[in-house]
């Protein structure tokens, strides 16, 4: 017999337990009764006589008399409402104790394998006992069981022992009074409980047959904790049950039985924001029906909306359901219709690359070519931008742009009649990941006047970066959380937007009859192949919530918990996600859209070792990446929630307020008559490491950095140049910098990267090549990490920590 079995295993328990089991023991919570949420103590939110921790610390001042006085450490209720509430009178600690037992009759639910095999156990003539380590009485728990479960489950328990009122817990020989009250010997008894060390160890200590159930496998477990710890950062309803997880359940059942990563990736992270997202959705039709009166047609918004259109098709479409391709790119070309509009476009896009926004402003190929060109230099960028400009400001072309825009419009207009036959009076449902809407805010007046219905957006995510006056609504949204929340769940879209659309290219126009034209789609074969193997498990995920594992009388949580299941689901994969997935997506890549042929990696974990160490978290700064906490996925927990944090809050902390401590270094600029001396302040980036910004002077001048003025001992990672400007972000940042040759005088290398300082006068120096690149000042950067400074027995900076140990550790590797 092992010694483990897994939910999904446990109807079949028995067939796999020694002959002559007479009685089946189980355990209460988290074996027979599961709850909504993370943790039991997640419940005691939902109290009105106690705070939380007030409840938690009545609790542990319970226990504490009960040992110091008795010996013993186990407690009841009455006993911890004492502690919790001293100065309250019996009638209202009576009261208090109720509203808990209520609050746990909503939070609970039966985990329906465990029921099917005590099913099993009472047709095979088994007796049934519970056996709980739990400071509620037997009737009171016997009480929550039908309360929660129902009598049916209740009915199939034939006893229940606790150890508040044994004053003894399981592994302390609570199972042995079980025997004694069931009148067995132990090897007629199975028990199973999810404690290894209270339900096996405590059992078979005894002789008892015992199975220690395993909920949830390490990888689920830190997991579901991380979801947690995103809830407490999104912000918390107040006064109500904290931590809600219904998807723990079928989490339990069905994830250890799935094998490809990433199908497990589709089921175990998007499944719940997309079923969450699809029960959102049919609520607001159904409501939008109720207060408008009309047919709500679902339009699905292709591309993003193939994966929400999947997930509402496995429940059975609406009565009026279709895909519809708007892309930002067509929504924007059909609303170019009047003179605001056109002014408006130019003067918000421009500084766009010149051909993308000619293209948006519905310029020919030909026309592109005689206006903007081909530029490759920044210089010649700009003057294609300039004669662009000189365009667009030309009536002649915003008539011609108008006129096409029109035309553009009934295209879409036809595009959308095609796939739906809406009437006066109906309402369009636009489908969306969202998350600022901005193909309705184009739309939105175009499709009410075609068709003299309304508009509703319903989104995934929706933070409008203006207010539009739009019907429009999100599951996330500002009504249920922060702004700086959902800012920081969008900058991260572009990972939940590849791993929700399809394979056909972006649509471009249309016929005149609405036939979609597409470009040519830049995904590769495999990106596609693993999208599909994500979205098969989002799918199974969709048609497992349908009959959920769950046997439960209350269900008051429901549309909240979903909710913020996909808020914290999504906040967890986006900023900590696990290495596993990570794997599942590496390899992909985003296309910008809007008339752009781009195509950008989600993330780059290589640029990321090198980015930290010469730049800190501010390397990713104006990184066209969209994925950037994947590529710190290796890095300690401090730094992951230092960035979520940052973002989250909005905190708006500079590179000073990150790194204060500097190291001042003598600098010297030597030139074939002259020279001169200086002093750099070098600054601290990322685990230990230092960077000294060297700016480069005139031709033939050569720079010495002075290192030895500062350290006794030092590893040097790289010495290479960067325009100055990269420092402020953007794509200049998205490149590698260019390595540049270092002489080092007085400089001893005893191991790889790693040097002696033979004297003050140690120098770094390099002679550069001192033409700007693309008329950009450069810097040299030089990054490196003191192991001891000068004058100190012992490294004074905190990189004498544990980095710096590995790299002392090289050392004596080489030496010996």
């Amino acid at each position: 017999m092992t010694d483990t079995i897994l939910p999904h295993e446990l109807p079949s328990a028995l067939e796999h337990a020694p002959g002559g089991v007479k009685v089946l023991s189980l355990d209460c919570f988290d074996t027979l009764l599961w709850r909504d949420c993370h943790a039991p103590s997640d419940v005691f939110a939902e109290l009105n006589s106690l705070l939380p921790r007030q409840r938690m610390a009545g609790e542990a001042s319970a226990r504490k008399a009960e040992a110091t006085l008795r010996g013993r450490n186990e407690v009841a209720l009455p006993a911890i409402y004492e502690y919790a509430m001293e100065g309250a009178d019996r009638t209202a600690r009576e009261a208090a104790i109720a509203e808990e037992l209520a609050a746990e009759a909503r939070a609970c639910f039966a985990f329906e394998p465990t029921v099917e095999l005590m099913r099993n156990a009472k047709a095979q003539g088994l007796k049934v006992i519970i056996v709980s380590d739990t400071y509620l009485d037997a009737a009171q728990l016997r009480e929550l069981i039908a309360a929660s479960a129902g009598t049916e489950v209740a009915d199939l328990i034939d006893t229940v022992i606790v150890s508040s009122t044994a004053g003894i817990s399981k592994s302390q020989g609570l199972l042995a009074r079980a025997l004694k009250a069931v009148k067995c010997r132990a090897h007629e008894v199975l028990h199973i409980g999810d404690n290894r060390k209270a339900d096996l160890d405590g059992a078979r200590a005894l002789g008892i047959p015992a199975l220690h159930l395993v909920q949830f496998g390490e990888a689920a477990k830190q997991r579901l904790r991380f979801e947690r710890a995103c809830q407490q950062l999104a912000g918390e309803t107040k006064g109500s049950i904290r931590g809600l997880q219904p998807h723990r359940a079928l989490l339990a059942r069905d994830e250890p039985q799935i094998t490809d990563p990433a199908k497990a990736l589709g089921y175990t992270v998007l499944g719940p924001v997309f079923y969450g997202y699809e029960q959102w959705l049919r609520d607001e039709a159904k409501q939008i029906e109720e207060e408008r009166g009309g047919t709500v047609h679902w339009l699905f918004l292709l591309r993003d909306g193939h994966l929400p259109h999947l997930m509402h098709q496995i429940a059975g479409e609406a009565e009026s359901t279709a895909r519809v391709e708007i892309s930002r790119f067509v929504a924007t070309a059909a609303s170019l219709t009047t003179r605001e509009a056109y002014e408006k476009h130019v003067a918000l896009e421009h500084g766009l690359n010149p051909g993308t926004l000619a293209r948006q402003m519905l310029f020919t190929d030909d026309e592109i070519a005689s206006i903007v060109g081909e530029p490759e230099s920044d210089a010649e960028k700009s003057e294609a931008a300039h004669r662009l400009l000189n365009e667009l400001r030309r009536g002649q072309r915003q008539k011609l742009t108008r006129r096409r825009s029109r035309a553009f419009a009934d295209r879409l207009v036809a595009h959308v009649r095609a796939a739906v036959d809406p009437q006066p009076g109906d309402t369009l449902m636009l489908v969306d990941l969202g998350y600022n809407g901005s193909a309705q805010n184009r739309v939105d007046r175009l499709l009410q006047d075609a068709f003299d219905v309304h508009v509703a957006g319903r989104y995934l995510m929706l933070r409008e970066m203006t207010a539009s006056g739009l019907d429009k609504k999100g599951l996330i949204d500002t009504r249920h959380f922060a702004p700086d929340f959902l800012e920081a769940l969008c900058t991260n879209v572009a990972v939940i937007e590849q791993l929700a659309t399809c394979e056909l290219g972006s649509v471009i126009d249309y016929s005149d009859e609405g036939e979609p034209i597409r470009k040519e789609s830049s995904v590769k074969g495999k990106q596609s192949a693993v999208r599909t193997l994500v979205q098969a498990g989002v799918c199974d995920f969709g048609k497992a919530a349908l009959d959920p594992p769950i046997i439960r009388v209350h269900n008051p949580y429901s549309e909240r918990g979903w909710r913020e299941t996909a808020a914290s689901v999504l906040a967890r994969f986006m900023f900590l996600p696990q290495p596993g997935e990570l794997d599942v997506v590496k390899s992909f890549e985003h296309d910008v859209n809007m008339g752009s042929e781009r195509m950008v990696p989600l993330f780059d974990a290589a640029h990321a070792h090198d980015g930290m160490r010469r730049r800190g978290l501010f390397y990713m700064k104006g990184s066209s990446r969209m994925f950037l906490p994947a590529e710190l996925a290796q890095e300690d927990m401090s730094t992951r929630l230092s960035l979520f944090t940052q973002m989250r809050f909005g905190l708006g902390l500079t590179y000073d307020d990150f790194a204060p401590a500097q190291i001042g270094i003598p600098a010297l600029y030597v030139g074939a008559t002259d020279s001169s001396r200086t002093s750099i302040a070098a600054k601290p980036t990322h685990d230990g490491y230092f960077a000294a910004r060297l700016p480069i002077g005139d031709a033939g001048q050569a720079i010495a950095l002075q290192i030895g003025a500062a350290c006794e001992w030092v590893e040097i990672e790289s010495v290479t140049r960067s325009p100055i400007k990269s420092l402020k972000g953007g794509a200049l940042n998205d490149d590698m910098p260019e390595p540049i040759a270092a002489q080092l005088d007085a400089m001893a290398e005893h191991a790889p990267g790693i040097y002696e300082c033979t004297g003050e006068n140690a120098l770094i120096l390099v002679t550069p090549n001192a033409a700007p690149r693309n008329g950009d000042p450069q810097m040299i950067e030089i990054v490196f990490r003191p192991l001891r400074l000068r004058g100190e027995a012992q490294a004074a900076t905190k990189s004498s920590s544990s980095m710096a140990g590995q790299a002392l550790a090289r050392l004596g590797q080489a030496a010996a």
